[in-house]
């Protein structure tokens, strides 16, 4: 059971690497845990709608049981900003561009790794975009630490 309705949305630059993972791997601890009342989109602030994942997340995300085959980028708007009771960014210059350009993000936005179970909780993660299989790896077992540690946080009593 959780602790609270949630509608959560994580946030990258393009929603074709970071976003999509966070997004695919907690819809899968959610539905692990049966968790209900909670609902997970995510977006990009500079996507081009439509994009599929790269193929090395798509490739990585296999590795932890995520599939983004089906994956389509889709842009951060103010529909998406009102719906959630959550933003989680990946980066600081996420945060300070969705304020600016969604002032009513303000009070519910979050580095993802505010969430984070090991390391610091402040720092970013980093974008893998254009670099080889590692560069990936490395931040996708970043993001899973924090998802993992959001999940532990929404599910305890």
């Amino acid at each position: 059971m959780t602790k609270l309705q949630a509608n959560i949305l994580f946030v990258c630059t393009g929603n074709i690497c970071r976003s999509p993972f966070a997004h695919a791997f907690f819809a899968k601890l959610v539905n692990q845990k049966l968790l209900r009342g909670i609902s997970v989109e995510s977006a990009g602030l500079l996507a081009l709608p439509g994009n599929s994942a790269t193929y090395m997340a798509q490739r990585v995300a296999e590795e932890f049981g995520v599939d983004l085959a089906e994956h389509k980028a889709k842009s951060v708007s103010k529909e998406l900003v009102a719906w959630s009771s959550l933003i989680l960014v990946m980066e600081k210059s996420h945060e300070d561009t969705l304020l600016t350009d969604f002032p009513e993000a303000e009070g519910k936005t979050r580095l993802i790794r505010h969430f984070a179970r090991f390391g610091s909780k402040r720092r970013g993660i980093a974008d893998p975009y254009g670099l080889e299989y590692d560069a990936y790896r490395f931040c996708f077992l970043d993001i899973e630490d924090a998802v993992s540690g959001l999940i532990d946080f929404l599910s305890e009593p």
